[in-house]
């Protein structure tokens, strides 16, 4: 690994760390304030509120993502004129997706009888939510021009303080209105400064990528659509693996298991998530170096990435065992016990986990991920249904355990695509076709 190359990973690192610091203090700080202006039940309404637009989240399909990484890998073709190409018909998606969203879901908001924006001020409260998830669709692109032109950390870092200073505006309307309607508006007016802040400098510099239309084309649209789609098979996979086990666990063992089970695997995937902002940091130069057709380069990084993030996880989920039955003890005071057979399989779990983290990056990077998403998805059915299968007799082991194959599954196919993913001499021109 280069020194350069190096440095912006490091950096990227460093920037998911702080994203990272942010999301836990200010989960760590909004219960407090939320409680000293609401009560309980006041809040526990503006959670359901606030939750019904994430859903809208997944409306770009995967466009932003897959047109991010045919950009990256454009620019280290040297093509820019692909990759403003790229560029713009996203953001033509993007504006009519999110235009015809607007349309659609405003309306039905205000006049819906919906029992969770019953009264004028959820209404209102709801609209602007929905706004800032259309708005953040939109502010995604900025974020792909970063990860293009070698600026992957400062993107993040704005992303990190746009998130930031949402959340501020959420503070500032509860502490000055405390309405539901003066909380969204707040957080939409500082989501908004922060997009137009991010969409500002990532036009900056003589990179070559500018918003607008005029490169757009209807032919770059349907060859992005198909990696895009994709894409969206991985929040499925994920609602199997984690909402689909844990109804099977509430249903099957009890909600005394189920709040066993989740506190488990909150302290287990801690090791996940680090693994994990290791390879996104990769992200960027995996689809560069796929674009330059540097394939040896790109083998290189690829193998000492993943056996580095490799022993990373190894050491994280030794140490989490280790310190675990003192960590729940402190945390859960308590209330929830360590059962060190059960916990162990999580930990197992998490492990393998971790180990396809730069495997999985490296086929996504390069928008060759399509089989990987299939194997995902075919494991998080499996670990439904293993789950509800050795859940009763074994209870917490058997769902351990069942968690542990399907995550075997699918990161023995994980590895297999990524080592196939790697084209030789005679394929390179398939990248910037």
């Amino acid at each position: 690994m280069s020194r350069t190359l190096r440095q912006r990973v490091l950096a990227g690192l460093g920037a998911h760390s702080v994203g990272m610091a942010f999301t836990i203090g200010m989960q760590l700080v909004s219960l407090p304030i939320f409680l000293s202006v609401w009560d309980a039940a006041t809040y526990g309404t503006w959670l359901v509120v606030a939750a019904l637009p994430s859903y809208l989240a997944m409306a770009d399909v995967g466009m932003v993502t897959s047109a991010g990484n045919r950009m990256t890998m454009a620019m280290g073709a040297g093509d820019t004129a692909l990759a403003n190409r790229v560029f713009q018909s996203a953001q033509v998606f993007m504006a009519l997706v999110c235009t015809l969203l607007a349309l659609i879901a405003l309306p039905c908001i205000w006049w819906s009888p919906w029992p969770a924006a019953s009264t004028d001020d959820q209404r209102i409260a709801l609209m602007a939510l929905t706004a800032g998830v259309l708005m953040a669709l939109i502010g995604g692109l900025s974020e792909q021009v970063f990860k293009a032109t070698h600026r992957y950390a400062q993107g993040t870092h704005l992303g990190n303080l746009t998130r930031l200073a949402e959340w501020a505006g959420w503070m500032l309307g509860l502490l000055a209105v405390g309405s539901f309607s003066a909380v969204a508006i707040g957080g939409l007016l500082f989501r908004a400064a922060g997009t137009l802040m991010s969409m500002a400098v990532a036009s900056q510099g003589q990179h070559g990528l500018r918003w607008g239309s005029n490169s757009a084309t209807r032919s770059t649209v349907r060859q992005l659509i198909g990696p895009a789609s994709v894409f969206m098979a991985f929040p499925l996979a994920n609602a199997l693996s984690f909402q689909g086990v844990t109804l099977i666990v509430g249903a099957t063992l009890g909600p005394a298991a189920v709040a066993v089970f989740s506190t488990y695997r909150t302290l287990a995937r801690t090791a996940v998530q680090v693994t994990a902002m290791f390879s996104h940091s990769l992200w960027p130069e995996f689809s560069r170096l796929f674009g330059q057709r540097a394939m040896a380069e790109l083998r290189q990084l690829a193998q000492r990435s993943a056996w580095l993030s490799a022993a990373q996880v190894l050491l994280l989920c030794a140490g989490v065992y280790l310190v675990a039955p003192w960590l729940l003890q402190a945390w859960t005071h308590g209330k929830i016990p360590f059962d060190p057979m059960a916990f162990g399989l999580l930990m197992l779990y998490a492990a393998v986990a971790g180990l396809w983290h730069v495997p999985r990056v490296l086929l996504m990077s390069t928008n060759q991920h399509g089989l990987l998403a299939v194997w995902a998805v075919l494991a998080g059915a499996l670990c439904v249904v293993l789950s509800a299968s050795f859940g009763p007799p074994l209870g917490l082991m058997g769902v351990g355990g069942a968690m542990l194959l399907s995550e075997l599954l699918v990161a023995l196919a994980c590895g297999v695509l990524a080592l196939r993913s790697i084209p030789g001499p005679m394929r390179h021109e398939v990248v910037t076709s």
